[in-house]
């Protein structure tokens, strides 16, 4: 499929257009789209009737027929009125960059929660296009899945209108209670007193690459997750749970960002993100050889922002220093490291960073267990490193390092407070 690209840039935009457009033409490639033309327009605001104006309009007519292009892909949302007055124009299909972001993510979906959320954002999209979408399936004489039950008087559109108001409730009904489950499983990890490290960062930046990096450097390989070098490769989180040198925590690799997103995906998605909002860290990867480094690492910024997550300690990660065009780069008032996950660069300092923000896992205490706490004794016998341990008339001594987040039941117990 031959697709041409067309972006309005105006005075307000903070985004680059050559840049927002080869990121447009990437998306259209992750979905086997192929671009063989660009226009672009400067406009105090986009055209209200057709996004652009009358003549760049008549240029894109010229270059359907000179490119043979199947397909146009309008690099902003456009209102439902947009959408109908462009495919009336131009006589082939016309998307908008949320649709096309959309189709990506559908895509890549691969749990319930995801296959959800995008069920959500499609049918809260497609909702005031309907009317639009029943003309264009009459026009070519297909259908949009023509439904029974219709009431007196009741238009096919207004069906279909009520049916994905139907559907939108129901998924919602089922993306609450994955929420509650998922929230439970953050607070279970936080009254456990383990430290999560959140990777975020831009669209194939390296984040899942990173995560491989560390625990290639752990030696559990059997934790890898799936690496790619295409944008959104998946949409689900990973949590992988290391345990090093006395320490443990929670190393999470969420869903990537690019510029924007959809606003109902990206509110859909802040249940995909809770590990962000609740880490005690933030690993940010950095594409460190992107020629648009600067507007991604805004796209991430502001993101993090939206999520409240901007004030919480982070590290900037240069990946791809192999590559990169600019050995003095940082990033300025944040600290950063240069890395690489192809040549292994910096990645012991890297876990070295992350070691030093998580704190100890771990404390060494002098214990008396009575006989009569017999669980008290299983739980440290399956659970603490033992150094020394002797029966005596009061009960069990122990000599142990144990689980902070364990300490708690077993602090009467311990002598040195029972001294004071």
């Amino acid at each position: 499929m031959n697709a041409i690209l067309v972006a309005v840039t105006t005075s307000y935009d903070i985004y680059d257009v050559e840049y927002s457009l080869a990121e447009l033409k990437n998306l259209a490639e992750a979905i086997q789209i192929n671009t063989v033309f660009q226009i672009s327009q400067k406009l105090s605001s986009p055209n209200s009737r057709t996004y652009v104006g009358k003549g760049k309009l008549s240029e894109i007519i010229i270059a359907i027929k000179a490119y043979d292009a199947d397909i146009v892909i309008f690099n902003d949302e456009l209102t439902p009125s947009q959408l109908r007055n462009v495919s009336e124009a131009l006589q082939v299909e016309c998307i908008d960059r949320s649709y096309l972001i959309l189709k990506i993510f559908e895509e890549r979906a691969q749990t319930k929660e995801s296959a959800l959320e995008i069920k959500l954002v499609k049918n809260l999209y497609l909702l005031p296009r309907i009317s639009f979408l029943r003309e264009k399936e009459s026009r070519s004489g297909g259908t949009t899945g023509a439904l029974s039950n219709r009431g007196a008087g009741e238009t096919q559109t207004e069906l279909d209108r009520r049916h994905i108001m139907a559907e939108i409730n129901h998924v919602r009904k089922e993306l609450e209670s994955l929420k509650a489950m998922k929230e439970n499983q953050v607070e279970k990890r936080k009254r456990n007193e383990i430290p999560i490290v959140a990777l975020v960062g831009y669209t194939n930046a390296g984040k899942s690459s990173t995560m491989n990096s560390l625990l290639k450097y752990i030696g559990q390989e059997e934790k890898q997750v799936l690496e790619k070098n295409q944008l959104f490769a998946t949409l689900s989180t990973y949590n992988r749970k290391i345990t090093y040198d006395k320490k443990e925590f929670i190393l999470v690799d969420t869903v990537g960002f690019v510029s924007k997103l959809p606003h109902h995906l990206v509110n859909s998605f802040y249940q995909t993100l809770t590990e962000i909002q609740q880490a005690d860290y933030i690993i940010h990867v950095v594409d460190s050889s992107s020629p648009y480094i600067n507007q991604q690492i805004q796209v991430v910024m502001q993101v993090l922002a939206s999520l409240k997550a901007d004030k919480i300690p982070s590290l900037f990660l240069l990946n791809k220093w192999d590559q990169t065009i600019d050995s003095s780069l940082h990033i300025l008032g944040y600290p950063s490291l240069q890395f690489s996950n192809k040549t292994q660069l910096n990645v012991k300092e890297l876990f070295e960073d992350i070691l030093s923000h998580v704190g100890p896992s771990t404390l060494r205490a002098k214990l008396m267990i009575p006989y009569k706490e017999g669980k008290l004794s299983h739980i440290l016998e399956e659970s603490a490193i033992i150094y020394q341990k002797d029966y005596q008339s009061y009960g069990t001594y122990y000599d142990i390092e144990l689980p902070i987040r364990l300490y708690s039941m077993f602090e009467p117990y311990d002598l040195e407070n029972m001294v004071n």
